[in-house]
């Protein structure tokens, strides 16, 4: 443990000029210990400290007194949940309600009490008035803790929008061990994602040309380091292992934030995740925790790897995929049948990442060119999907479809119709360009929704 925050405190001191937050606490009884950390990086004056039923039990209450039997002034914000959902959202309202809130109260800060949900919408609200922000976590569900970005459901459609991260993240130990095993399932998901988030990171930065950091990925290889060994031990409620979890999700979040994007963390499987996330609030359908989702998403895209490496490049005909591309005009036409009401939104996206026939032939010709050198660079950190599937089994997550209660349908929809919700490039746009996505998709759902 006094290894991780050692890991952590010279992150945060080497990359001071690139990361919001300054300082990170990962321990037993870091509860008591919070108020002192806090104030010496926060400003004077009242706290706004903002939690839902759940996440107040869980620590809310606790920290409200230590804050108390330090004379520190706060006042509680009840972060409602979203009608007939049973918990909250972060959303468009649900961001404007408390920012406004901030507005009006001459709070010096606002302190998130909660994991992903309660932090994206204080950490967003509070940039959005100008002020700081920290977190105090309840869960070890999700990496976005130091991240400077925010997952919100604007217009319908799940984005990810940027905001400053927290200045402290306070992780208890105790309260995290605590946490219900779904959560901390989840926590696992949302990281084991990243052998196929980064390949996509390299798949564009090879294709495209796009920007990838040696440093990003450096730190998250350490933060991968701190979960070895840890995937068996998180339903125990072993404190260690949880450190180790906890760790290597700060780590992941402030990853991020060195490298200015999600990419290093967030690639095709995140938008399998977003899209079952978006059409669960759009069309009153089920949805579980978004590590959760991760996770299974990160064994189909983990899946369509293997088929690339399998795949011959001289079948590859740019010139035939190119002749083949439908005109926006006819696609556009096709997501207003695919996404209902959802579609003004989507479309955005969408057109943004859409090619010309030109924009395809030469990509799928660079493949084609650069095909050893492509396949070297994604597999720097693939894992195949039955290793990953063995660790997600080792904690209890959730590997299959069904198991986040998603349809055969549905889950369908989410492989093959996520790539237009963002304008990011990943393995499902590279299988979509080449013509094999439907066919991939059926495959996947063949071993992935029993």
């Amino acid at each position: 443990m006094q290894d991780i925050n050692a890991i952590i405190n010279d992150l945060l001191t080497r990359y001071h000029d690139k990361l919001d937050t300054r300082a990170i606490l990962i321990d037993h009884s870091a509860l008591e210990a919070a108020p002192a950390l806090l104030k010496a990086h926060l400003p004077a004056g009242k706290w706004l400290i903002a939690a839902d039923a759940h996440t107040w039990q869980a620590a809310g209450e606790a920290f409200a007194a230590a804050c108390t039997r330090h004379n520190l002034p706060w006042e509680r914000y009840d972060v409602t949940d979203r009608p007939g959902h049973g918990h909250p959202v972060c959303d468009d309202v649900t961001i404007e309600a408390l920012s406004q809130h901030l507005a009006q109260g001459g709070f010096g800060a606002a302190i998130a009490v909660g994991s992903g949900t309660i932090n994206d919408i204080v950490k967003f609200a509070a940039t959005q008035q100008g002020m700081l922000a920290a977190c105090v976590g309840t869960a070890p569900s999700m990496n976005g803790y130091t991240s400077k970005i925010a997952a919100v459901l604007s217009h319908g459609v799940k984005t990810t929008q940027p905001c400053q991260a927290p200045v402290v993240v306070i992780a208890d130990l105790d309260v995290m061990a605590d946490a219900p095993a779904r959560m901390i399932a989840s926590g696992l998901g949302d990281l084991i994602s990243k052998p196929v988030s980064n390949a996509d990171w390299q798949l564009s930065a090879q294709l495209n040309g796009s920007f990838h950091s040696a440093d990003a990925m450096a730190v998250i290889e350490q933060g991968a380091a701190m979960l070895d060994g840890v995937a068996p031990r998180l339903q125990h409620q072993d404190t260690q292992a949880m450190a180790g979890l906890l760790g290597s999700l700060m780590l992941s979040g402030l990853a991020m934030s060195i490298a200015g994007s999600s990419s290093p963390a967030s690639g095709g499987e995140h938008l399998i995740s977003h899209f079952i996330d978006m059409t669960a609030h759009a069309f009153d359908e089920p949805y579980d925790l978004h590590g959760c989702q991760v996770g299974v998403g990160t064994l189909t895209t983990a899946y369509f790897y293997e088929k690339l490496a399998a795949l011959d490049p001289d079948t590859i005909d740019p010139a035939a995929r190119a002749a083949a591309l439908a005109s926006w005009e006819d696609y556009d036409a096709m997501l207003a049948t695919r996404f209902g009401k959802l579609h003004g939104p989507v479309r955005a996206h969408a057109k943004l990442a859409y090619p010309t026939p030109e924009q395809l032939e030469a990509r799928l010709a660079r493949l084609k060119q650069d095909w050893p050198l492509i396949l070297e660079k994604v597999q720097q950190t693939l894992r195949t999907r039955e290793d990953i599937e063995r660790e997600l089994l080792e904690a209890d997550a959730p590997t299959r479809f069904a198991h986040l209660d998603v349809t055969r349908e549905r889950a369908r929809r989410a492989i093959a119709h996520s790539k237009d919700i963002r304008n990011r490039y990943t393995i499902l746009h590279l299988a979509w360009e080449l013509g094999l996505l439907e066919q991939w998709t059926d495959e996947a759902l063949a071993i992935l929704h029993a």
